[in-house]
């Protein structure tokens, strides 16, 4: 095998095609640096960014980009290693998010990819509806996700139920913290509710994962 097929055969970094990851905890504790580390190790990571923030790791483009990028011919998402952030209208927030699920999807002829979403609690309901349809599937196309969000209850619970990793900074809401009792057990929620910087973040992995 070439070098070059050696690396688009593993675009993931760190994680594998099966990841489904979640990262939250409180502004200020470090998710983002942290999320963006799980990302920078990858081969190929388009980042879906409804603030802008991501903007500086990659290529911008807008939601009729990625409408375009779905098209078998598109080449945006093409190439062995590759940093997109998509940067959606908040007017057709739903039609860009839906949009860039399905260029990802579409991108599996050049290897798999990370799909990086932030601020996943300001997803609206179609949004939430098109992620959930990519935690169930997505990983037949060598999608695996970074989900990034304050809150983990903003998390939808599908995505909470089918997550393969959650690494959790502070969570100081008690809403939050029965979510990840309730999800993945008590010593879990115990650890986010105690962090203190500069700890790592709590972290579980579902015992069922692989590659």
């Amino acid at each position: 095998m070439s070098a070059a097929a050696a690396i688009a055969s593993n675009p993931w970094g760190v994680l594998v095609r099966r990841d489904h990851v979640v990262v939250i905890g409180m502004p200020g504790c470090g998710k983002t640096p942290f999320a963006a580390a799980l990302a920078a190790e990858a081969r190929r990571v388009v980042y879906f960014d409804p603030t802008g923030e991501w903007a500086p790791l990659g290529e911008v483009v807008t939601g009729e980009d990625v409408r375009a990028a779905a098209d078998p011919q598109s080449e945006l998402l093409a190439g062995t290693f590759m940093r997109v952030v998509v940067v959606p209208e908040d007017e057709r927030l739903a039609e860009d998010f839906e949009a860039t699920v399905a260029a990802c999807r579409a991108a599996a002829r050049f290897g798999g990819l990370v799909l990086l979403v932030d601020e996943v609690g300001d997803l609206n309901p179609a949004c939430v509806e098109t992620l959930q349809g990519l935690h169930r599937n997505g990983h037949k196309d060598g999608v695996a996700t970074i989900l990034v969000s304050p809150c983990a209850s903003d998390i939808p619970k599908r995505c909470r139920d089918t997550a393969s990793r959650v690494f959790s900074f502070f969570q100081k809401n008690h809403r939050d913290r029965q979510t990840l009792a309730d999800e993945y057990g008590d010593d879990f929620a115990r650890r986010a509710a105690t962090w203190r910087h500069p700890l790592p973040p709590a972290e579980w992995t579902n015992p069922t994962l692989h590659a």
